[in-house]
């Protein structure tokens, strides 16, 4: 996946100025940054939620969205997936009902569907909770649904949002062993966003710093960390 040169502003607000970053296949990259820097626009212009003002972003070998070109593909035809900060999940359905409705949106239906909630089910250790609603569910549950229903599309991309935000820290680590695990199992392409330094350890390869709508420093975690940019980046690492 890469952004390019993206912009967005909201009236006299720039949300995003200039943003580019590459995320390869099956790699993760974390976004850190203080609330109100961008990170969650960042991650809506890359699902089609929002549109940038300018710029281009690229989803494999395929443009989604270009200024240049006046090209913009709808966000369920750009194989994306997102968690969002607040798991969204709708409380009249049941956990099989969540990943039923995304593959129905896909149009994947009969046979094809149910065998597809079911490997859902399984690959995130839901199905003896398969008929559970939202309001029986622990948090660290909620997640996996959320989780769940974001792969049960097989998106290239997966999109989190301050995925560990409501989690204890019992379950913020059991989340990141079943996190890696996931990711060695599918072939998908992680952008992580957080304000949390600490939830990155461990689970993204690599790092980006924002400031005020703008990637500030980029790499990998450990060169980042010994040799921060400046004082603010510096930090935010503390």
């Amino acid at each position: 996946m890469r952004v390019h040169r993206i912009y967005k502003s909201f009236g006299k607000k720039n949300a995003v100025t200039d943003l580019s970053l590459t995320v390869g296949k099956n790699q993760s990259l974390g976004i850190l940054g203080p609330s109100g820097c961008g990170k969650t626009t960042l991650l809506r212009l890359i699902a089609g939620l929002e549109i940038p003002d300018k710029g281009e972003i690229r989803i494999g070998n395929k443009v989604v969205y270009s200024s240049k070109n006046g090209k913009f593909i709808p966000p369920e035809k750009r194989n994306v997936g997102m968690v969002f900060q607040d798991l969204a999940l709708w409380p009249h359905m049941t956990v099989r009902e969540h990943i039923g409705f995304v593959l129905k949106s896909k149009k994947i239906k009969g046979m094809d569907n149910k065998k597809k909630i079911e490997e859902t089910l399984k690959l995130l250790n839901l199905s003896s909770l398969s008929e559970s609603y939202p309001k029986d569910l622990s948090g660290g549950e909620k997640q996996r649904v959320a989780i769940a229903r974001a792969l049960a599309q097989k998106p290239q991309v997966l999109l989190l949002d301050e995925p560990l935000s409501n989690l204890d820290q019992i379950l913020k680590r059991k989340f990141k062993e079943e996190f890696n695990k996931l990711r060695k199992d599918l072939d998908v392409s992680t952008v992580y966003v957080t304000h949390n330094f600490a939830e990155l350890e461990g689970v993204s390869e690599n790092i980006a710093i924002m400031q005020e709508g703008r990637i500030i420093q980029s790499g990998k975690i450990s060169e980042i960390y010994d040799n921060p940019k400046n004082e603010f980046v510096e930090k935010i690492l503390d």
